[in-house]
């Protein structure tokens, strides 16, 4: 029997590589049952799994079919007494009013507003719990309205971990949501459904075990509303699948992209070094991301001028040392002229544009040197994004 952490009165199995302690979250409208029948789906596992705490998450009218259906009729501690466990200790239990727009406790699920706010409350209640590393989640989305169990599935996609678990129960439909049914006993039992007799031996429960994509290592999310998770999350799996990591080494001469290295001249390399270190000198820094920001691109007389010039120039020296031949004459050539002619620049951009269509063909469009705006107010720079590039001198 797979069990988490010691619980007073109740048994625990250590795992093999961690003991956690297994806590059910359940999202719950009108129809309480979804919770003792997917516990009896974790109980009549090969390997029983135990909850040391359970959060039911509803509405204020939700809460009282809860209480009505789980506690004061008994159905929560009859199913564990039923499959020989001993029941959850009362302490252990924990029905959560999901709080509206205004904070007050939610009555129902009306309105748009509504379901932002219940959106906003679930994604924030699994954030917090998925914060402790020693608990195991087991959400299960059968219960409440729709957007409950979508938000609770998006919220474990987000925050969950390896370990943690979604589940969806499926109840015959005979037995689905029938009032006095709320997980099959060992013994058969004898309902009534109009002037049908259901036989309980006849019913059946499945417990499905959903898999889920895990985002939480794969991008940097805090605590936000869900909408803006949505959001960040989006960019951040874009960036991940579309956007390769754009590495440039002076020193050693070599512009690597996506693991790929290619080739540049030292003066094409320079000058494309000048379009990423723009890039990282961001004019906007409260831009977490640059997507269609071209706010740092350059006009070419800003590439033409003596700080250009001298940034250059500077890049040789780094490369070939002070004295070089080869830095004296670019000094000797440009110096006098107050920096490289802006034609010159021109057609060194399109002589490293052709070069990376020629190495990477269709994939080389974000790390081109583009332009944007009308002829003699063109201004160039990378769309690659500011978080994907790292230039060593």
């Amino acid at each position: 029997m797979r069990r988490s952490s010691p619980s007073p009165g109740r048994p625990s199995v250590r795992n093999q590589e961690m003991t956690f302690r297994d806590v059910f979250v359940f999202v719950v409208g009108k129809t309480p049952q979804v919770v003792t029948e997917t516990i009896y789906g974790l109980l009549v596992k090969e390997s029983p799994v135990l909850p040391d705490e359970i959060y039911i998450l509803t509405t204020e009218e939700g809460k009282k079919e809860v209480e009505e259906g789980l506690i004061r009729r008994g159905n929560l501690q009859k199913v564990f007494e039923e499959y020989g466990f001993p029941p959850l200790p009362q302490e252990k239990l924990h029905i959560v009013v999901i709080s509206g727009v205004d904070g007050s406790p939610l009555r129902d699920i009306r309105t748009e507003e509504d379901n932002e706010a219940v959106g906003n409350f679930i994604t924030d209640f699994i954030r917090r719990l998925a914060e402790d590393p020693g608990v195991r989640l087991h959400c299960s989305l059968a219960g409440g309205r729709k957007t409950m169990g979508f938000y609770l599935g998006a919220a474990l996609s987000l925050f969950g971990r390896p370990w943690d678990r979604l589940y969806h129960v499926l109840v015959s439909p005979e037995f689905e949501s029938h009032p006095d049914f709320y997980f099959k006993p060992k013994e058969e039992r004898v309902l009534k459904l109009g002037q049908r007799r259901l036989h309980t031996s006849e019913a059946r429960i499945f417990l499905a075990d959903l898999p889920f994509l895990r985002l939480r290592e794969k991008v940097s999310l805090g605590e936000k509303p869900f909408r803006e998770l949505v959001k960040e999350g989006q960019r951040e799996v874009e960036l991940a699948l579309f956007q390769r990591e754009v590495i440039l080494d002076l020193k050693g001469l070599t512009l690597t992209i996506g693991g790929t290295s290619l080739k540049l001249t030292p003066m094409e390399l320079i000058l494309y070094r000048l379009f990423l270190l723009q890039k990282l000198r961001c004019p906007e820094p409260s831009r977490a991301y640059c997507e269609g920001c071209t706010a740092c691109f350059l006009p070419i007389s800003r590439l033409s001028s003596p700080e250009a010039f001298q940034e250059v120039h500077q890049a040789l020296v780094s490369i070939y040392g002070e004295g070089s031949g080869r830095v004296e004459a670019f000094r000797l050539r440009w110096e006098r002229q107050g920096g490289v002619p802006q034609e010159v620049l021109r057609q060194k951009i399109s002589k490293i544009n052709r070069s990376l269509r020629e190495q990477m063909g269709e994939d080389a469009s974000l790390y081109l040197i583009s332009p944007v705006g009308r002829y003699g107010t063109k201004r160039y720079g990378v769309r690659v994004d500011k978080g994907k590039i790292t230039c060593f001198s």
